[in-house]
């Protein structure tokens, strides 16, 4: 088996399943790496500084094996090497959406906690976007926490500008948002 090639398919793997932005109309979620389930992007998750290094691993292209084995004495494969994937400019674009709206989520979480102070769950809220990259609908796809809060945080979502979202064209980004926030 040839390391470079299996390392190389790995990290496309593990950047399919953190970052989630799969082409055409199947979209993945970083929750769940199953190629059958074909939901929306969520970057909720996704730690900026972890994409960038697995994207310069990627980038870095094969590597030499680490086995310490001897070069093989047999003929090079002809067969060519796979096309690198192209580059997911949607995903950059996700993070930084969810990156401004979160200070107006936490509001809303916090308003909601002065009526519970218990208050804790979960809202998913997607932002559709159409073939020609202008946002087609927002809506709360999943929710655990009261319905005013989940109202609050899609108005927020609403209400905060997407401004590169030609870059991500016939996709869906879902905002996953927890609280309070598990660390």
């Amino acid at each position: 088996m040839r390391k470079p090639l299996v390392t190389l398919a790995l990290v496309g793997a593990l950047l399919g399943c953190i970052v989630g932005c799969g082409g055409g109309g199947a979209n993945t979620t970083a929750s769940a790496p199953s190629a059958a389930d074909a939901g929306p992007e969520t970057f909720a998750e996704v730690n900026p500084a972890d994409v960038a290094a697995l994207q310069a691993t990627a980038d870095a292209g094969p590597t030499a094996p680490s086995s310490g084995a001897a070069p093989s004495s047999a003929p090079a494969s002809s067969t060519p090497a796979p096309a690198p994937e192209p580059k997911d400019e949607c995903t950059p674009v996700g993070v930084d959406f969810e990156q401004r709206a979160r200070p107006k989520l936490k509001e809303c979480y916090r308003e909601g906690k002065k009526k519970n102070p218990n208050l804790e769950g979960k809202v998913r809220i997607t932002v559709d976007i159409d073939t020609l990259g202008k946002i087609k609908s927002t809506k709360i796809t999943e929710k655990t926490l009261p319905d005013p809060v989940a109202q609050c945080m899609l108005k927020v979502v609403k209400a905060t500008p997407l401004p590169d979202a030609a870059k991500c064209s016939g996709k869906a980004i879902t905002i996953p948002l927890q609280f309070p926030t598990p660390h």
